[in-house]
């Protein structure tokens, strides 16, 4: 890309249709697919071993970065997406030992967490020699550009610039993390990614996104053109019925009653009225 070096990790929609994975077969939505997998990876490897989400944001804008530049058929989604958890861990200061993120991968990646997994057992070691071998090519492909700006930040101060209520922040706040599985962090700036689950929020919450402010509409307080957030809002709500391998989507209910394991979750249908408006 002839972008400046800051810049170089934002691609557009072209590019996002010839990465080297669909260059050598793969179907562009096999690629969806296959990411979004990688990145539920992630995340469920992150969460058994309690990590926090800026570093699962992290890792997973590392393996998005990284199929930018390899292919699929070269190196497999969990592979990369244990080898970019791990480094995240280093990046972020939240570091686990390399035996305990080893045995979840395993136990994740055969889909049994009570899996009994050995450090003398050969798939223990390959997991270990794996993650260690692919560790300096992530690195490499990434260019060692290891700072993340994540929507988050951007979100919390857009909420409060628009008084929006603490039920609006919940919800957009579980787009964003449903978001890291799509490709906007690849495409979209982290304040147009954040104006857009903010504004997914909104929609599905019927809350209006305060008043203009000096005569601005809400879009351009947080300066961004409403074509970018409608857009990146379709990509973020497109996952649900495009991506079948995703798990129920976590949000915040309707409902005014305390966030509760069991109350975290609802169905795809009731994103209806978000894709009606």
């Amino acid at each position: 890309m002839s972008t400046p070096y800051s810049c170089q990790w934002y691609f557009k929609r072209e590019e996002i249709e010839k990465t080297p994975s669909i260059q050598d077969g793969t179907p562009f939505e096999k690629e969806l697919i296959e990411r979004a997998k990688g990145c539920n990876f992630i995340v469920s490897v992150g969460r058994s071993l309690q990590l926090p989400q800026l570093t699962l944001a992290t890792a997973t804008t590392f393996l998005h970065r990284f199929f930018m530049r390899q292919s699929l058929k070269d190196y497999h989604y969990y592979d990369i997406g244990a080898t970019c958890l791990f480094v995240a861990t280093k990046v972020e200061e939240t570091l686990r030992k390399l035996k305990d993120l080893i045995v979840v991968c395993v136990q994740k990646a055969q889909k049994n967490d009570k899996l009994l997994v050995e450090e003398d057992s050969k798939e223990f070691k390959r997991w270990r020699d794996m993650i260690l071998y692919n560790e300096e090519i992530v690195m490499e492909t990434i260019c060692f550009d290891l700072a993340i700006e994540h929507p988050y930040v951007s979100l919390l101060r857009f909420t409060r610039e628009l008084k929006g209520s603490k039920p609006l922040a919940q919800t957009a706040w579980a787009f964003l993390n449903d978001s890291l599985r799509t490709t906007l962090c690849v495409t979209y700036r982290p304040h147009i990614v954040a104006a857009a689950a903010l504004y997914i929020a909104s929609k599905y919450l019927d809350e209006k996104l305060g008043d203009p402010v000096e005569g601005k509409p809400w879009w351009e307080v947080v300066d961004a053109s409403i074509q970018d957030i409608q857009d990146a809002s379709s990509q973020i709500l497109d996952q649900y019925q495009q991506l079948p391998v995703l798990p129920q989507f976590r949000l915040v209910p309707k409902t005014h009653s305390p966030i509760t394991e069991s109350n975290f979750y609802t169905s795809k249908k009731k994103l209806t009225n978000v894709y009606a408006n």
